[in-house]
């Protein structure tokens, strides 16, 4: 039952090069916290026991009773609203969170706004929301490099999405090392195919590190 909640809401939006579509948007969890590390990881694990529950009833209960004063409850509490298309919820949650230096939260409200699911679609705030923290969170940073190398609300700066795809490569996401892969495969992007840079992400990926970039977001 949690997964048909989680899974809608985490879905990796997918790169291609014959359908180079407007992106799509995917929760993400590789955490790099912010300023307060300590205040940030304790509300981390205090959200994460929430998480671990089984029942959903139960699971909510607990967000709910730390909702008022813990950042990734209310990002939790968010994501769960868009599901249930509680839209007004949602954005309150999100908000809260933000107010509260959770940059995680930005993707979730970034996904409304490029939307308009709950808001006036604003694509302006919804590159905005991602630049803002895609120096943090590594899904962000992925999602945001779609804008740039394809010109989306911006001009294209193929050098400012490889850099971008990079940093969520490097904090293994799995979806954007198989991007690099095939970018310098076929030299996309105006770039030049590079087999080196191939085989150095092909080589990433038989680590076969688990990708949690969407940890963070599971309610």
């Amino acid at each position: 039952m949690l997964k048909k909640i989680a899974l809608p809401i985490l879905s990796v939006f997918l790169f291609s090069a014959c359908s180079l579509k407007m992106p799509e948007f995917s929760m993400p969890s590789f955490l790099s916290f912010s300023n307060d590390e300590e205040k940030d990881a304790l509300a981390l694990e205090k959200a994460n026991v929430c998480q671990k529950m089984e029942n959903i009833d139960n699971k909510l209960f607990c967000y709910r009773k730390i909702v008022d004063e813990n950042s990734y409850a209310q990002l939790r509490l968010g994501t769960y609203s868009v599901e249930k298309k509680d839209y007004k919820k949602a954005i309150e949650y999100l908000n809260q969170s933000i107010q509260n230096k959770n940059a995680y939260a930005n993707l979730a409200l970034a996904f409304l706004y490029y939307k308009g699911d709950g808001v006036e679609k604003d694509i302006d705030k919804a590159f905005k929301l991602l630049g803002d923290s895609s120096d943090t969170d590594p899904n962000a940073a992925y999602q945001l490099s779609r804008f740039y190398l394809q010109g989306i609300n911006t001009e294209v700066n193929t050098d400012k999405g490889i850099e971008l795809l990079e940093f969520a490569a490097s904090k293994n996401m799995i979806a954007a090392q198989k991007m690099l892969i095939k970018i310098y495969t076929e030299g996309l992007f105006s770039q030049e195919k590079n087999a080196k840079k191939v085989k150095e992400w092909q080589d990433v990926i038989k680590k076969d590190v688990r990708d949690t970039n969407f940890e963070v977001y599971k309610l």
